[in-house]
């Protein structure tokens, strides 16, 4: 009985192994996009936090523009020397 069951797995192998072949590299496929997809949208998310602390940087130095403070026009640094 196990003979007649491992003859009839390799005769479909055999017969069928092209198609095997595909369904793995659709799964292959499938895996490897997901891991793209996946590293783009880390990427896109970290691009969005770094515009985010900028444009916070950014309205932070504009109040201090509008208050009169010199940080707003040169950073947190000290103005330079005249």
């Amino acid at each position: 009985m196990q003979l007649v069951a491992l003859l009839l797995v390799v005769g479909l192998v055999v017969k069928f192994w092209p198609v095997m072949v595909g369904v793995i590299g659709l799964i292959v496929a499938a895996y490897w996009g997901r891991l793209a997809v996946d590293r783009h949208a880390e990427r896109v998310e970290a691009e969005r936090r770094r515009l985010a602390g900028l444009l916070a940087r950014a309205d932070q130095q504009h109040r201090w523009v509008l208050t009169g403070d010199e940080r707003g026009v040169y950073g947190e640094y000290p103005c330079p020397p005249l």
